[in-house]
């Protein structure tokens, strides 16, 4: 009788326990997964920004719920405060120094963060420089190349119109001779007739 009398009392409290936490989960279940414009209707919800821990993970914007706006919160039995020994002021010198160095920690990721970024956008500023540097160098090669092969149409031209000059010079100077045999020719037979 004293097991059977366990065993109820133990099926109770387990559904007394699910039925306190159960509002609780409903609740979370209607920030969860809303997107900013619906979280911020809500006046149980918060809208948590992106942002990156101090370990480098990144982490996503979402919709949670209000500190203590959960019903557990309300329905929760107000607990004993333990009493609290005075620490001597030395220990909370090393506190002092453990939340100086966390500090310093946050900023330590935050200035690391801001390196991170510039050293990437150095890293595509050179990229885009470098690129802009190939396209100028092929444009120059480009325009040299055109500007060697006028040079050389010119040149050619010029030494055709030479040669041509040259080739009409010697025909002229080829006739002005042939010329000059016929006249002396027909002297000569002039002279062996009279």
């Amino acid at each position: 009788m004293f097991r059977f009398l366990i065993g109820k009392l133990a099926a109770l409290v387990m559904f007394a326990a699910i039925f306190a936490i159960a509002p609780q989960s409903a609740e979370a279940a209607q920030c969860k997964g809303l997107s900013k414009s619906q979280c911020t209707t809500h006046k149980s919800c918060t809208y948590i920004k992106s942002f990156t821990r101090s370990d480098g993970i990144k982490v996503k914007s979402y919709c949670r719920n209000k500190p203590g706006s959960g019903t557990s919160a309300s329905t929760k039995k107000p607990t004993k405060k333990k009493v609290v020994k005075k620490k001597p002021a030395k220990k909370t010198a090393v506190t002092k120094k453990k939340s100086t160095t966390k500090k310093a920690k946050k900023e330590k990721a935050k200035s690391e963060d801001k390196t991170t970024k510039s050293a990437t956008e150095k890293k595509e500023a050179d990229k885009k420089a470098a690129e802009a540097k190939k396209k100028k160098a092929a444009k120059d090669k480009a325009a040299k190349k055109k500007k060697a092969a006028k040079e050389k149409a010119a040149k050619d031209k010029a030494a055709k119109e030479k040669a041509e000059k040259e080739k009409a010079a010697k025909e002229k100077a080829a006739k002005k001779k042939s010329k000059k045999k016929s006249k002396k020719k027909k002297k000569s037979k002039k002279k062996s007739s009279s």
